[in-house]
């Protein structure tokens, strides 16, 4: 299978032939001690980087590239060896995936990152096992993918930086408790995926164990690729005009928020809910819409203004040159993933790839939102998630207004 590959070494992009295996990939197998410069120590990333999804791609490409920056402009890893990024297009879903990681390895190139869908994860994390290789996802959610309650990882070498569904879940559940405890009705349009049932169940489990009386009128999953949404929200429409105490749970992310959105605008859906809750990562598309963006609550893992630390200012700065636009969760996952692997490297004191897979095990380094860690025994990282509160506004330079913004701490949601 044909794979299109990039390669990115410092902010210089090649576009590498069009290959199923090509040679020479740097950074695995050899033991690359000892430092004093060197080859390049290559990266691969896998993400949609075409179709539908293209947006997140770029923005996790974006958020690596920054990580990459920083890194090799304070002299690289091992002594002066720079980081290098190689990309692999995974749109087609997961059997691209999977090709991809195949190339990968057949190049020696075997610390991977990315990806944004759990079914994609969760075809690709069992070869990553049996190849021999290490794989960080940056936006998989899906809870099955690394250890829960503290119990031992279900993949040995399979990682995340991101958070998992339930942290999202928890988080926003009990911050939409707080903030509008008297909505006790949901409908729900959602991706009719893994991760997208899983999380409204999550959503909805957790204000259910606090005790709100929760129903779900109408329910609609969508398929992933679907963008013509006019029959379900005219539905939603009628069942929510003049109702009270009534809220929409909308379990969409990147064109497909767009999309619903737009259309929905034409309905003036929006009005008819006490609260809109999103389960994306919702900035992007807000800052997109000119000032026009509802009324809504977001919980993810990351806001550019949730943390007034001097690495968040530094990545903000960095990623607003890079990308012409603020960053989002997609974006700060990119760049976690890197670092990671960048303090793994230099823990091992190699870039062999056993080396650096036994290193990612409790490996700690600085974020914007603080020290972050790799658990050893869940290989979960310690994302915090920030629920936001935001709304429309012209006048902002973003035009988006955040309202309110919650920092919920790692350890308060960790599942």
């Amino acid at each position: 299978m044909l794979t299109k590959k990039w390669a990115y070494v410092g902010s210089a992009v090649v576009l590498l032939a069009l290959t199923g295996c090509a040679g020479g990939g740097g950074g695995t197998g050899g033991d690359g001690g000892e430092g004093g410069g060197g080859e390049p120590i290559t990266l691969g990333m896998v993400a949609p980087l075409s179709g539908s999804f293209a947006d997140v791609g770029a923005q996790i490409g974006y958020g690596a590239q920054v990580a990459l920056d920083e890194i090799n402009d304070a002299g690289g890893v091992l002594n002066g060896r720079e980081l290098a990024i190689e990309k692999a297009d995974t749109a087609d879903g997961a059997q691209a995936s999977v090709q991809a990681i195949r190339d990968f390895s057949s190049e020696g190139l075997d610390l991977v990152f990315g990806e944004l869908s759990s079914a994609n994860c969760l075809a690709l994390a069992p070869l990553v096992d049996e190849l021999g290789s290490v794989f960080i996802t940056t936006t998989c959610t899906n809870d099955d993918l690394t250890g829960k309650d503290g119990g031992e990882a279900p993949f040995e070498r399979f990682f995340r930086v991101g958070a998992t569904s339930a942290q999202d879940m928890v988080a926003l559940a009990r911050t939409m408790n707080e903030a509008a405890p008297e909505v006790t009705t949901y409908d729900v349009f959602a991706f009719d995926y893994v991760s997208g049932h899983l999380q409204w169940e999550q959503f909805s489990g957790e204000l259910d164990q606090l005790g709100v009386d929760l129903s779900a009128d109408v329910q609609y999953f969508v398929p992933l690729d679907e963008q013509n949404y006019t029959s379900q929200i005219s539905a939603l429409a009628g069942v929510s005009e003049g109702a009270e105490n009534r809220g929409l749970y909308l379990g969409t992310y990147g064109s497909g928020t767009s999309s619903f959105i737009n259309q929905a605008a034409q309905y003036g859906l929006f009005d008819n809910y006490d609260v809109v809750v999103n389960s994306g990562s919702y900035w992007p598309i807000a800052t997109s819409l000119n000032g026009s963006a509802p009324e809504v609550y977001n919980g993810y893992d990351y806001n550019y203004a949730a943390y007034d630390t001097p690495e968040n200012e530094a990545f903000v700065t960095a990623y607003t040159e890079l990308a012409e636009s603020v960053p989002d969760t997609w974006g700060y996952q990119g760049y976690l993933a890197v670092k990671a692997y960048a303090a793994a490297i230099e823990e091992a004191g190699s870039d062999d790839v056993d080396a650096v897979f036994e290193a990612l095990k409790g490996v700690s380094f600085m974020t914007p939102q603080g020290e972050f860690t790799i658990d050893p025994t869940t290989h979960q990282g310690s994302a915090n998630i920030v629920v936001t509160h935001t709304v429309g506004n012209p006048a902002e330079e973003t035009g988006v207004e955040v309202l309110e913004s919650y920092v919920v701490p790692y350890a308060e949601t960790e599942k």
